[in-house]
């Protein structure tokens, strides 16, 4: 960035012009056949640097906000603007007895469920297990009754079939009595009284009447069985039944498990508990306190407190767009305050926007006045910057190292148009001739220039001003 002339940086020019026009004129007349009298500068390698001059305001690199949601009022406030503050530090304390007893209740609520589902579960558990062990042992009064219904019907089974089993042999037998005695009648020709014989007619009844016991035996030995199938059916029926019992037991159990679980009460409370942790409002981070909103007695939601690291600090500025060609992030930065003296401190270009810097009205900025914000790294260790400090910032935009440097007017131009700069050099007889050495002009600034040419070497007298020197003038050069 160029600086600007101003009227009294003229008049102080004209006065040095003055000054030196009378110190040659006078060394002239003290001994013009030394020469003019020049003054010149032993030449010597160094770095050079061209800056760009901004101004900016110190911040800190890192500011936390200390927030809270918790709508209670704000009991005790530890700390004060400018106090430096750990990671963990209490910063206050809100007032939450009215939610530390809503948890003693809730506590003394979930205790007393717990117990009473816990004695629930005891008995269905009992309940089940008696259950299990008497259908286990075969003591289930249903299956018991079942098993004896089973037993009777397979005794009235039997005693059917022996029934059964005697009416035949008594139709058996009576059916032979009644064949032997025919053939008998037929032996003596008894045909002819068949109705008047009483032991036929007699024999006859008796086959009747065992046929007849035989087919109500039959008939109660399928009653008998029909009796079984349909024990056999209800004792079936019965162990169903106590299946679906004991089933019906364990879902039982299985509920009063359920009932045991106060899942949505525990995390009731440790919500609350959690809220309750919040009691204390601690830093986040490490640093100092900048500003202290919170009040003992005010409600303590929103914004409490702000945090800045005061050792970690950055420079907010705007670079014009004209300069924006010179500077890239990482340049080196030169930082001066005035309330740290002429203390220089350092710094590094860490960002650039990569959009104008936004009107008030939302647009953005544009022409030849247009800014882009910046931010600089303060680099130095104890700067002795503080937050909200104006600050002189001069980025580094271009530097050269080990080089020989001159002041600019030092170098003119030859009648070839060469770049020249004039060197004093002294002559067998002691005198100093002005000799023209033609140069490569480098990297300049707004006083000096990187020169090189073959035969510079450091030491050399280089007339500071070429105006009025010509190659071959004798000279008397000053330092």
């Amino acid at each position: 960035m160029k600086k600007k002339i101003t009227l009294a940086s003229i008049l102080a020019i004209a006065v040095l012009s003055l000054a030196v026009v009378l110190f040659l004129t006078g060394a002239a007349g003290n001994g013009g056949s030394n020469g003019a009298a020049v003054r010149v500068i032993p030449l010597e390698r160094q770095s050079l640097e061209t800056t760009v001059n901004l101004t900016g305001t110190v911040y800190s690199a890192q500011t936390t906000e200390i927030h809270s949601t918790l709508h209670f009022p704000v009991e005790t406030v530890n700390v004060r603007v400018g106090d430096r503050v750990s990671e963990g530090d209490v910063l206050a304390v809100l007032d939450m007895s009215s939610m530390e007893t809503d948890v003693r209740q809730l506590q003394a609520s979930l205790s007393a469920a717990q117990a009473a589902a816990n004695q629930n579960l005891a008995a269905a558990r009992n309940s089940l297990e008696t259950f299990r062990r008497n259908v286990e042992t075969g003591n289930d009064p249903a299956l018991l009754n079942a098993r004896f219904g089973v037993s009777n019907a397979q005794l009235a089974v039997q005693a059917a079939e022996v029934e059964v089993s005697s009416a035949s042999a008594s139709v058996f037998i009576a059916r032979q009595d009644l064949r032997e005695y025919r053939r008998y009648r037929n032996r003596h020709d008894y045909d002819r009284y068949e109705d008047f014989d009483p032991v036929l007619s007699q024999l006859r009844a008796g086959v009747s009447s065992s046929e007849a016991a035989l087919e109500r035996a039959q008939s109660n030995l399928q009653i008998a069985r029909e009796n079984l199938v349909s024990a056999q059916e209800s004792y079936n029926a019965a162990g169903i039944l106590s299946a679906n019992a004991l089933i019906a037991y364990q879902d039982v159990v299985t509920a009063a498990q359920i009932s045991t679980n106060f899942n949505d009460m525990h995390i009731a409370i440790q919500r609350l508990q959690d809220e309750l942790e919040k009691a204390e409002i601690r830093a986040s981070v490490s640093g100092t306190v900048t500003a202290v909103i919170a009040e003992e007695g005010a409600l303590g939601a929103g914004l409490l407190f702000v945090i800045q690291d005061a050792d970690n600090l950055i420079i907010k500025t705007t670079i014009r767009e004209l300069d924006l060609v010179s500077v890239s992030i990482g340049d080196r930065v030169y930082i001066r305050a005035d309330a740290t003296g002429s203390a220089v401190f350092t710094g590094t270009l860490t960002r650039i926007a990569p959009t104008t810097t936004q009107m008030a009205y939302g647009s953005n900025q544009h022409g030849t006045h247009a800014g882009f914000e910046a931010e600089i790294a303060v680099t130095s260790g104890e700067s002795g910057l503080k937050i909200g400090m104006n600050a002189r910032l001069s980025i580094v935009a271009q530097q050269r190292d080990n080089v020989f440097v001159v002041p600019a007017g030092a170098v003119a131009a030859n009648e070839y148009g060469e770049r020249v700069i004039y060197i004093a050099v002294q002559g067998e007889d002691g005198g100093y001739l002005a000799e023209a050495l033609p140069v490569t002009t480098g990297m300049e600034t707004d006083r000096d220039i990187e020169v090189s040419a073959e035969g510079l070497s450091e030491g050399a007298l280089v007339i500071r001003s070429a105006e009025g020197i010509q190659a071959g003038m004798l000279v008397t050069p000053r330092t």
